[in-house]
């Protein structure tokens, strides 16, 4: 039998047998089997994506005015 584990996005040494909270920075760990456990832990809080979406536009709209 294969025990899962789990890990923070963000802090690759902060592993669990257990979902739980990363205790550095709060997010929650996600399973190492995921194959993109930053997508995932976006995913998992769709207001982080669309917060990093919104600011991706604002950002994009800045360039191009500069390009001008």
């Amino acid at each position: 039998m294969r025990v899962s584990t789990f890990i923070c996005p963000m802090h690759a040494d902060v592993r669990e047998s257990a979902p739980a909270d990363c205790p550095k920075c709060g997010m929650k760990l996600v399973s190492s089997d995921s194959r993109f456990p930053r997508l995932a832990h976006m995913l998992g809080r769709p207001w982080h994506l669309a917060a990093m979406i919104a600011l991706m536009v604002v950002l994009m709209a800045a360039a191009m005015m500069l390009m001008r």
